[in-house]
């Protein structure tokens, strides 16, 4: 490329007869720098080129040749490679890729990170102690699984997880929607007492969370996560804090309600708590009420000005439960006031046992979700680190780790795990630098196991109950994300609206449902959407643009340029072939009798007319209109099916009949494919794909001189 200070006025032209393209427009130090001064031109000057001359694998495509051979190198080219990467295989490397701590741990740097994660470790130990109990709750299960959650699978995490910074373990809607399993399944049992506990319940959920997960990983479904997006989970995850806050109201007032199941269970719940309001537990509400008080103080008066003195936060959250065991204990509050405590907290490990698999068709479904939900929340959480800290996490791989952390768990009493953002912040901000943080966390909770478990017996079942509530609020407060989607985008303000109110209204599992539904039907009807419009050159240059943006765009002379956006299938073909026919005006072009023939039957497609039209005989009229060559700029289409090559193919036999050659514009590379497995290639030879528009402009202009100086009614247009 030269630039020059000028260039003839008639440079396009006489360049145009020579088949050479000419471009002259605003340079680099033009219109663009924000001077008023006259644009500097530019000049390139090379020979047209056609498309398949820039890909190895179609040089050898000529007009008429069999194409096989091109598609048998390409199948053998990919046998090549796949036996390539057999022999290149490196069980080193598999290792490290399965076992991410064996590619990081050696080059950890022990002396400057360690103190990082050794304060991180037990920030976060402690973060898991209230938090583990508490959500335990929510899922109908002893305080102590909690703990084990925050133990047995983070083992695993550690080893096999890509993210240096989520805190596993538990979650508050996991918790919510594994309670919600377990109770199915125990309300469903035909005897009575049900001979499964709930502990037994929550292992096969992990068990089957984790072959789930584990899979996907292996069939690497890690895209899958895209499905959700940040409408849907901020609209999922504020409603089900609803759900989880309405669990917890019969802890706040010390009341005994019927478990409500089903569609419209929220509502359901808090009629049946306006019935038994009068049965409130003074005593309890106060202790409620102070809990909540004293966290949400704490939270929004003194944590933002103690964060600004002392890196690592405060443990406020321990402190409440210390302080509520010690008051229970010494005010005797559960055998005086009739306080709800959690009473028996059991030393040591738990004993491995196998899950009951007798009941794997009766969780499947909530287990799909659970699969599904918990992994989109952790994945989101790790690349936002990942991000932020400038590394990669792996999304196949992360499914392995987390699906292989509840097969684990599920042998040890544990209910499924996921990522939290509270801990996971605070495992950031205090300096966690690897996994290695989560690996000290779990032995600070070993001692808790073993020996200080039983001190919290006299916990009041309440206290728990405000740490939770206190934590919902940045959920709660995802619901001022609804008006920014609103205004952004009034699809993903439906999604969102969508999502929230059937998780609220009906329940957690349709709630999810129409999210994802919903958001499956916008993304295909976005992806099956298309564009078609037609193109003209700009100031007679080799910018070709919408000629209904510009007024200083012009078509060219016997050319029309159509430009397609969007996929080329089944769903978009009959719509792209009426809108060329309707542009190109093929039907002026057509004799009574084909006028009439052409008319669509009721039941008929718009390629079906073509084909029906191009069955009966006609001669060519090339002088009826002043249409002889149409480019096709498929420069934006991203894929095209079978089907449309075949009525591309029909459209060309049409069009030719009429004495008007159609070429291509800018195809990529698996549209060029397409056309060669469908034998577009070999109809039309290579002559006919460029790979700019200018490039076909070109070789237009300079064919249709060379056969109007040949008598272009026995000359070949073909190039």
């Amino acid at each position: 490329m030269e630039y020059s200070n000028e260039i003839e006025e008639d440079c396009y032209h006489e360049n145009s007869r020579r088949g050479t393209v000419i471009s002259s427009n605003a340079g680099p130090f033009g219109q663009f720098s924000g001077e008023k001064s006259s644009p500097v031109p530019f000049r390139v000057d090379r020979p047209v080129v056609r498309q398949l001359d820039l890909y190895a694998d179609f040089r050898d495509v000529e007009l008429g040749n069999e194409l096989e051979k091109s598609c048998c190198s390409l199948t053998r080219e990919k046998l090549r490679k796949l036996r390539q990467d057999c022999l290149k295989w490196k069980p080193v490397r598999w290792l490290k890729q399965s076992f991410p701590i064996l590619d990081w741990l050696p080059n950890y740097n022990w002396k400057e990170d360690t103190p990082s994660d050794l304060t991180a470790g037990f920030t976060v130990a402690v973060m898991h102690i209230p938090q583990g109990m508490a959500y335990a709750l929510l899922a109908d299960l002893p305080p102590i699984v909690g703990i084990y959650m925050a133990f047995f699978p983070i083992f695993i995490y550690a080893v096999m997880g890509t993210s240096r910074h989520v805190s596993m373990g538990t979650f508050a809607v996991i918790c919510l929607m594994t309670g919600k399993a377990i109770n199915k399944v125990l309300q469903n049992t035909d005897i009575e007492p049900s001979p499964y506990t709930a502990i037994q319940v929550a292992t096969i959920v992990s068990f089957m969370v984790g072959i789930l997960q584990f899979l996907m990983g292996i069939l690497r479904l890690g895209v899958v996560s895209l499905l959700l997006p940040p409408s849907l989970v901020g609209g999922f995850t504020t409603g089900a804090a609803i759900h989880v806050l309405t669990s917890q109201v019969r802890n706040f007032f010390g009341i005994q309600l019927e478990r409500r199941t089903g569609i419209f269970k929220i509502p359901m719940t808090y009629y049946d708590i306006a019935n038994h309001i009068k049965e409130t537990n003074i005593t309890t509400i106060t202790v409620s009420a102070v809990t909540i008080v004293t966290l949400g103080l704490y939270n929004e008066v003194l944590k933002p000005w103690i964060s600004k003195k002392v890196k690592v936060p405060f443990p406020i959250e321990l402190l409440s439960i210390i302080t509520g065991t010690m008051v229970s204990y010494y005010m005797d509050l559960h055998g005086k006031y009739g306080v709800a405590i959690i009473e028996n907290i059991p030393t040591g490990l738990p004993m491995p046992n196998l899950p009951p698999f007798e009941l794997l068709p009766d969780v499947a479904v909530d287990c799909a979700m659970i699969a599904f939900v918990s992994y989109a929340i952790s994945i989101s959480m790790a690349k936002i680190f990942a991000k932020r800290h400038h590394y990669k996490v792996d999304a196949d791989q992360e499914f392995i780790a987390q699906g292989s952390s509840n097969i684990c768990g599920s042998f040890f009493s544990c209910a499924p795990v996921a990522a939290s953002l509270s801990r996971s912040l605070v495992q950031e901000i205090v300096g966690g630098k690897t996994q290695l943080a989560s690996l000290f966390s779990c032995m600070i909770l070993l001692l808790v196991l073993l020996w200080i478990g039983p001190l919290f017996e006299s916990l009041p079942n309440c206290v728990l109950a405000g740490i939770i509530v206190v934590a919902l609020k940045g959920m709660f407060l995802q619901a001022a994300d609804f008006p920014k989607y609103w205004r952004n985008s009034t699809l993903h303000g439906i999604i969102w609206l969508a999502s929230f109110s059937a998780t609220v209204l009906l329940d957690i599992e349709y709630g999810l449902a129409a999210g994802l539904l919903l958001s499956t039907v916008i993304l295909l009807w976005r992806s099956n959407r298309s564009e078609v419009s037609i193109l003209g050159s700009y100031a007679n240059s080799d910018l070709y643009i919408d000629v209904n943006s510009n007024e200083n765009i012009q078509e060219l002379p016997g050319i029309k340029i159509i430009k397609y956006t969007g996929s080329l299938n089944f769903a978009t073909i009959d719509k792209f072939m009426e809108r060329v026919s309707t542009i190109v005006d093929i039907q002026k072009l057509m004799n009574d009798s084909k006028k009439t023939n052409l008319r669509k039957a009721p039941n008929m497609s718009s390629t079906q007319a073509i084909v029906q039209a191009d069955a009966n005989q006609h001669e060519s009229h090339p002088d009826m209109t002043s249409v002889r060559w149409v480019i096709l700029d498929f420069s934006s289409a991203s894929s095209v099916g079978p089907g449309s090559v075949k009525a591309l193919s029909h459209l060309h036999s049409c069009f030719e009949k009429e004495g008007i050659e159609i070429c291509y514009a800018g195809c990529p590379f698996n549209v060029i494919q397409e056309m060669n497995t469908c034998g577009l290639l070999r109809k039309l030879g290579r002559n006919m794909f460029f790979p700019s528009i200018h490039d076909a402009v070109v070789a237009c202009q300079t064919n249709s001189q060379v056969n109007d100086n040949n008598d272009s009614s026995t000359s070949d247009k073909r190039f």
